[in-house]
C-alpha cells in the first residue's frame, strides 16, 4: 500500500454525451487521498464543475486535512470552461429546470420576463434527462471505473440548488444527501412546491439528508430577489419541517451580509460538515495521521 496523499488528486476531465441531451457535458473527478486504499468511498456529485468543483476540492482539501469530514470521490458535471457566459447560462438553464418556462409565479417572474428574451425565457426543460443522465447513465458508468460506495450527495448552488430539489422531490431514491446553495426553488412557476405536495399526499417519510443555505444580502439584489431565492428557500424549509417526516435530516441556514456569489462557500463548506458529520479525531490519532507519536507523560 503507497503512502497517502494529503489533498485530492484531479483527473484529467472527459467529454461524455447522454443519450437524451443535446449535447456532451465535461465531467470532472478528484479522488480522495487514501484512494490507493482498496476500499470504496462516498460520492459527491457537484454541478456547475466549470464553477464549483474546484471550490469544492479546495474546500475537501482543507476540511479534509483536519479530519472535519470523511474522504469522498468528487465527481462535477456542466458547460465546459471555454463555453461563453451566454451558452453557460442557456445550458444550465436547461438542464436545471424540469419545465421550459423556467421563471417563478408572481411579481418576482414578471419582472425577470420584461427583461429576458423569448428564448432564454423558454430555455428549459431538461431537468429529468439531465437527472436520468447522472443516475442512470454517468454513475453506472464510472461505477465500473471508479470504487463507488452506495451513499450518494448531490450538490448544487442558484439554479443548480432548484436542481437539487427537483433530484430530492421527483427521485428521492437517487441520492441520500442533498446541498442547495441559494436555491431558487420557485422556478417553474413553483412546480417544486406541487411535487412536494403530491409527495406528502403519498409518503409519510422522506429519508434524507438535506441542506438549505443563502446569504441574507441577496434580498437587497434586485435579479436575485426577483428569483426569489430567499423566500422560496425559506417557504420550502417550512414546508418539509412542518410534514414532520421522521428520517428528514433538514438544516437551513441564512448567512448575515453574504450575497448571491459569496453565500456559496458558506453554505458548502456548512454544508459539507453537516451533511457528513465526522466525530473529531483524539490527540492520539490526529498525530498518528502525520506520522507523529506523542511523548510519554513527563517525556521530553
Amino acid at each position: 500500500m503507497s503512502t497517502p496523499r494529503h489533498t485530492y488528486r484531479v483527473l484529467p476531465p472527459q467529454r461524455i454525451q447522454g443519450a437524451d441531451l443535446p449535447w456532451p457535458h465535461e465531467v470532472h473527478i478528484a479522488l480522495p487521498p487514501s484512494y490507493d486504499d482498496e476500499r470504496t468511498f462516498p460520492v459527491l456529485w457537484v454541478t456547475d464543475a466549470s464553477l464549483a468543483f474546484p471550490l469544492t476540492v479546495g474546500l475537501m482539501n482543507a476540511l479534509g486535512i483536519v479530519q472535519e469530514i470523511p474522504e469522498l470521490i468528487v465527481i462535477g458535471v456542466g458547460t465546459p470552461g471555454e463555453s461563453d457566459l451566454a451558452e453557460f447560462n442557456l445550458r444550465r438553464t436547461r438542464d436545471f429546470y424540469p419545465a421550459p418556462r423556467w421563471v417563478n409565479a408572481g411579481p418576482g417572474g414578471a419582472q425577470m420576463e420584461a427583461v429576458l428574451s423569448d428564448d432564454v425565457l423558454k430555455a428549459g426543460g431538461g431537468a429529468a434527462a439531465f437527472l436520468s443522465f447522472l443516475v442512470d447513465e454517468l454513475r453506472p458508468r464510472l461505477a465500473a471505473e471508479l470504487r463507488f460506495g452506495d451513499d450518494h450527495g448531490l450538490a448544487g448552488f442558484s439554479a443548480g440548488g432548484h436542481f437539487v430539489g427537483y433530484a430530492l422531490l421527483s427521485r428521492p431514491d437517487a441520492f441520500g444527501r442533498y446541498l442547495a446553495g441559494s436555491p431558487a426553488l420557485s422556478g417553474c412557476e413553483d412546480l417544486l412546491f406541487t411535487l412536494e405536495a403530491e409527495y406528502a399526499a403519498t409518503h409519510d417519510d422522506l429519508p434524507a439528508r438535506v441542506f438549505l443555505g443563502a446569504g441574507e444580502a441577496e434580498l437587497a439584489d434586485p435579479y436575485v430577489a426577483a428569483a426569489d431565492v430567499v423566500g422560496s428557500m425559506t417557504r420550502m424549509a417550512q414546508v418539509l419541517r412542518l410534514r414532520g417526516y421522521p428520517s428528514l435530516e433538514l438544516t437551513s441556514r441564512l448567512y448575515p451580509g453574504q450575497t448571491h456569489g459569496s453565500a456559496a462557500s458558506y453554505a458548502l463548506s456548512e454544508g459539507l460538515r453537516t451533511l457528513y458529520p465526522m466525530t473529531p479525531p483524539s490527540i492520539d490519532e490526529r498525530l498518528g495521521s502525520i506520522g507523529v507519536s506523542r511523548s510519554p507523560a513527563g517525556g521530553r
